[in-house]
């Protein structure tokens, strides 16, 4: 990498930002905020400061720490190695204002729901508090939290409402990357799926899913679920013979699960990069179950950060039960398919025509 220079955004839930003072190129006390930069050389230390600094829960994150490079590329910082991924969408300072300012109105938020309420439900992710939906600041994408006592979730989600009565739904379900509990990196993850949707006049859901919702089948399964009865309690008029979900890589895998758990209830369904099966028992699940939903999946053989076999086996099975099944299989572009997918195929136009 040569020496090259990092920048890092940090709020307050994931770390006690004090310790990175020495670090800080701006600093935002009011909203518990800060923006610092180190060089190469000084990668180790910054990891320890993440490790000994962060907060209760989110010891997760500390392996998707997300840094812009000097050379406008977008690294991903581990324990134990650091990853360059693709070009960073836009500066980290944009990036920086977009979220102070989401931060000042959350704090007003706080204001308005009590500091009490806000605590419990912005920090403690407890079950305590009545199940149901909270609004916590106004703008085109509204912010929510959603609190499931059955499933013991409770997460983010911001939400799109259509100008228009009896519209359909989309929702757009994020990769791991974007978990957490800000109510923002979702948008951010979901921008490339944006360009097509907003085209079309609908609604649009975005969860969040808190932290280490990848972690294993009992957790990602019960998030899956919890995300089903948000948008059955959704309290928004929408075409409910039209409801379309879409994600991408840990969302494809909610994608794909929530076709499975609730045959017939969505009018489409897209998985990108995802999968059915979390091993190679693909046999475990009876793909019958699968035949009463649409499903366009997408994945590239040569994604090695989440595997083809499963997208592979059960769209081969999909089409021998003569399914509705579509299947874009690329070999190239490996775990940045999505991009590709997103912009040139007319996947949510495709979704536009299905109806229960």
């Amino acid at each position: 990498m040569g020496s090259l220079r990092f920048r890092c955004l940090i709020d307050n839930y994931l770390c006690d930002i004090r310790p990175f003072e020495a670090y800080a190129e701006k600093t935002a006390e009011d909203v518990g905020l800060i923006l610092i930069a180190f060089d190469e050389k000084e990668l180790d230390e910054i990891r320890k400061l993440f490790r000994e600094n962060v907060r209760d829960g989110f010891e997760a994150h500390l392996n998707i720490i997300r840094l812009e490079g000097s050379d406008g590329y977008l690294y991903v910082l581990s324990q134990t190695s650091i990853e360059k991924k693709e070009k960073m969408p836009q500066s980290i300072m944009r990036t920086y204002r977009y979220y102070y300012n989401f931060k000042k109105k959350e704090n007003k938020a706080k204001e308005w729901i009590g500091e009490q309420n806000a605590k419990k439900w912005i920090e403690e992710n407890n079950s305590n508090q009545p199940g149901g939906l909270i609004k916590l600041s106004g703008c085109r994408f509204s912010a929510y939290r959603y609190n499931d006592k059955e499933n013991e979730m409770c997460f983010p989600f911001r939400l799109r409402t259509s100008k228009e009565k009896d519209k359909p739904l989309f929702v757009l379900l994020h990769g791991a990357g974007a978990m957490g509990h800000d109510n923002i990196k979702q948008l951010f993850d979901n921008i490339p799926l944006f360009r097509q949707v907003l085209k079309e006049e609908c609604s649009i859901l975005l969860p969040q899913a808190p932290f280490g919702s990848n972690r294993g089948d009992d957790f990602t399964l019960n998030y899956v679920k919890s995300v089903k009865k948000l948008i059955d309690e959704l309290p928004i008029d929408f075409d409910r013979k039209r409801i379309y979900i879409a994600g991408t890589s840990f969302g494809g895998f909610c994608v794909w699960h929530l076709a499975y758990l609730y045959p017939g209830f969505f009018a489409a369904a897209v998985p990108v990069m995802g999968g059915l099966s979390f091993d190679a028992d693909f046999e475990k699940y009876d793909v019958r179950r699968l035949i009463e939903t649409p499903i366009w999946a997408a994945h590239s053989s040569d994604d090695t950060n989440v595997r083809i076999d499963s997208d592979d086996y059960y769209v081969s099975e999909l089409e021998k039960l003569g399914a509705d099944i579509k299947y874009t299989r690329w070999n190239k572009y490996g775990h940045s398919m999505y991009k590709k997918f997103y912009k040139t195929e007319k996947w949510a136009e495709w979704c536009m025509t299905k109806s229960k």
